[in-house]
């Protein structure tokens, strides 16, 4: 192994297989004025997957692209970005209608190849928003440190993701107490795509929304909330923008604004999409003797070196699904699985323990409780009322177990995230940022979460 010294950044850590990132692993390369980022890893992470660009190379795409977005009329951008993210899902529904059972492998693989080319485009459209986190969203908490009700009407987007009007859509049929069997089943197929992360995620049930509706005991309560938050939060942003002398710091805030909607809206329209793709997959499964999962476990030349020449990547794509790394070096991709991962984990320097994590108040509170870390959503099960959450980073999905935490502390995020907002609209004392809580809070211990002051102790 080469000795030369990378020295990495990381950015968040999800659940995926492997078709996915390895799409992330080719994005921004090619996109003019914003630099190369020839260096990436994605690897192994407790029960997530983490991925990380070389500092160098990642602060250098920040700053240009910050200078970018500080020459665009933002409205315009913003209308753009998500026209982008409605290319990709019309795409997808029109390339899904088609009966997948009866295409020839030859056809399978040539819209492998398609899906994965369009997937890059879109994977670097999904990086955006983690630009603005690391740059003018830092910038502007450094700046309003002492002024976190400003930083929370930053944070208010401006308008409702289809998320949110799914959640409410539920709201207002638990307030008319329209949850007979048909309006429910009329919701699910609506917004089955809710939960999807991956390709073969599972969709929503009315299980599911039953579960829901039992965790929204005085849903009028909570609608109210949610539109009052968002009145009052876009009310304080416009009183406050208006109140900005310095021209480049106002564009900070507008970007940072813009993006609190932008960040969210993404969900609208991969989960979607992502979710049409699960028929392609089971097919593909089917011709190559997997199951839908462990056919995403495979990467793009493999699952056409598999449909056309009919090569053999079974056992590979076993190991891969209990464990896998993606090195992007210099712009050449290598994958990893089982015991190999060991060769790309040792890139990051173990964290050091401590009994004190800092990190940014998102919500003011202080409360002490049990840990309880959640990686994804099959684990939701586990979470009690009155537990401390603990996660890399809250989706949707994580709403019912939000509701039910004493607090909620992260890794990721800045002020637009959505553990930021969404705790803010539940009135539950929120850290955000800490980077580590995962890796060193476990599950049991008994910890003070100081949101006043940022700060979780061990107790």
């Amino acid at each position: 192994m080469e000795q030369k010294k990378y020295i990495w950044k990381r950015m968040w850590a999800r659940k995926f297989t492997p078709f996915i990132p390895s799409a992330f692993m080719y994005v921004l390369l090619e996109r003019e004025g914003l630099n190369l980022a020839k260096n990436k890893l994605f690897m192994p992470e407790g029960n997530l997957y983490a991925i990380y660009f070389e500092e160098g190379e990642l602060n250098q795409i920040i700053e240009n692209y910050t200078a970018m977005l500080q020459e665009q009329d933002m409205e315009k951008y913003a209308d753009w970005y998500e026209g982008e993210y409605k290319k990709f899902l019309t795409w997808s529904q029109q390339a899904t209608k088609q009966d997948f059972s009866q295409s020839n492998s030859e056809s399978l693989a040539d819209t492998v190849k398609t899906l994965f080319t369009k997937l890059i485009y879109f994977a670097e459209l999904q990086f955006y928003p983690f630009m603005i986190l690391e740059g003018p969203t830092k910038a502007i908490e450094k700046t309003l440190a002492r002024e976190p009700h400003i930083l929370q009407a930053i944070a208010t987007p401006y308008k409702h993701t289809e998320i949110a009007k799914g959640r409410i859509a539920l709201l207002k049929l638990i307030i008319g107490g329209k949850t007979d069997e048909k309006s429910l089943e009329k919701y699910v197929k609506k917004y089955a795509w809710l939960p999807i992360y991956d390709f073969t995620d599972k969709p929503l049930t009315r299980q599911d929304v039953q579960s829901q509706i039992a965790q929204a005991p005085d849903a009028a309560k909570e609608l109210a909330n949610l539109t009052s938050h968002q009145k009052k939060g876009l009310l304080e942003y416009q009183k406050f923008f208006k109140t900005i002398k310095d021209k480049d710091f106002k564009k900070l805030v507008e970007i940072v604004h813009y993006f609190s909607y932008l960040k969210e809206m993404r969900d609208d329209y991969r989960r979607h999409a992502y979710y049409l793709w699960f028929p392609f997959w089971q097919e593909v499964g089917k011709r190559l003797s997997l199951t839908a999962e462990e056919a995403t476990c495979l990467i793009e030349p493999e699952l056409i070196a598999a449909l056309n020449e009919g090569k053999d990547f079974r056992d590979l794509a076993k190991r891969r699904s209990k464990r896998y790394a993606l090195w992007f070096k210099e712009g050449k991709l290598k994958v990893y699985a089982g015991d190999e991962t060991k060769e790309v984990e040792q890139l990051i320097t173990p964290l050091k323990t401590s009994s004190e994590i800092t990190g940014f108040a998102a919500s003011k509170g202080k409360v002490t409780g049990r840990v309880n870390v959640i990686y994804h959503q099959g684990e939701f099960a586990k979470f009690k009322d009155g537990d401390i959450l603990v996660t890399t980073m809250t989706h949707p999905e994580f709403l019912l177990i939000m509701k039910k935490s004493a607090a909620i502390v992260t890794d990721e995020g800045g002020i637009t995230s959505h553990a930021a907002i969404v705790a803010r609209e539940l009135g539950v004392p929120c850290i955000i940022g800490t980077k580590i809580a995962t890796k060193v809070l476990k599950d049991g211990e008994l910890v003070e979460v100081d949101a006043n002051k940022g700060i979780v102790r061990k107790i």
